[in-house]
């Protein structure tokens, strides 16, 4: 299911809940608590799969762009990848990267011009990782793809994303007070209205 598609099918029940003329407060109040923690276990698990699927979309671009396509069994290109990454990450001057460039595609070192353009991207030399696009639209595209990508790092859009998979409060729970929420979902139907544990409130006394 989609995140609409949770969110819509989640105030449905709670408009039926709520609706519902047969039902006491207290099991209007214990079917809300467990429909909300189904919908919020519901969108977690959606925004924890939109979190995974960006991660290994960023992963195999990662891959395109400055990994190997060779066998990870056969030895050689092994060494090769190991020897090509160890000689450019001493590279410290973007003229000094350049050059090296240069050379690895003059000798048609794929390895290490590859190995040269992954540092080029770590330190944001952008002309060398112009250079070394210049004939390969393939990694442009793949560029472009990461450009247009999520920094899911960044805490803005972390907070924000976030915001976008918290389902609201139902009718007659405090918002502030998520544990009455926790409480109410594990009561049972048939019982009388229980007293709702008292919550400690970091402002001093006790909060309902």
């Amino acid at each position: 299911m989609s995140r609409d598609q949770i969110m819509n099918a989640y105030q449905q029940q709670l408009g039926r809940i709520q609706g519902n003329r047969m039902y006491s407060d207290h099991a209007k109040k214990v079917l809300s608590a467990q429909a909300y923690k189904k919908a919020q276990g519901d969108l977690e698990t959606l925004r924890q799969a939109e979190l995974d699927s960006a991660a290994r979309q960023r992963t195999q671009l990662q891959r395109r762009m400055f990994g190997t396509t060779s066998s990870i069994s056969d030895p050689g290109a092994v060494i090769a990848r190991r020897d090509a990454n160890d000689r450019a990450a001493k590279l410290e001057d973007p003229r000094e990267a350049a050059t090296a460039l240069e050379r690895a595609e003059r000798d048609g070192d794929t390895v290490l011009a590859q190995a040269i353009a992954a540092r080029a991207s770590e330190w944001g030399w952008t002309d060398i990782l112009d250079t070394y696009a210049a004939d390969r639209p393939g990694f442009v595209r793949d560029v472009e793809e990461w450009n247009s990508m999520p920094d899911t790092e960044d805490i803005a859009w972390k907070l924000g994303h976030t915001a976008l998979f918290i389902a609201p409060t139902p009718p007659g729970f405090d918002s502030s007070n998520p544990g009455a929420i926790d409480w109410y979902a594990q009561q049972n139907l048939d019982s009388d209205e229980p007293v709702a544990p008292v919550v400690p409130s970091i402002f001093g006394g006790d909060a309902a």
